[in-house]
């Protein structure tokens, strides 16, 4: 315990020492400790942006599906066997 909190108050000193320094000293140590907590925060919304707009698709999924195997049926072309689909949906010409 002695050696954390001995760790935290060199840690304060030297905040202190740079800050009578200069003002830039002391944007420089606002710059270098305010990135880390920039960092997390951006990771937290980045986490739950992912989450909430997952669980917002989940009921948006089925739609999607029947509209790709619509297209699946309509892309014909694609298909292995073109040539044989085509003539299934051609409708018969009067001899």
């Amino acid at each position: 315990m002695e050696r954390i909190s001995s760790f935290f108050s060199s840690i304060w000193d030297t905040i202190l020492v740079k800050h009578q320094e200069g003002i830039y000293n002391t944007i420089c140590l606002a710059v270098l400790l305010g990135l880390p907590l920039l960092v997390v925060i951006t990771l937290l919304f980045i986490c739950c942006h992912c989450c909430w707009s997952h669980l917002g698709r989940g009921g948006q999924q089925p739609e999607r599906n029947k509209r790709k195997k619509k297209k699946k049926d309509e892309d014909l072309w694609i298909s292995a066997q073109p040539k044989l689909l085509q003539m299934e949906k051609r409708p018969s010409l009067p001899v």
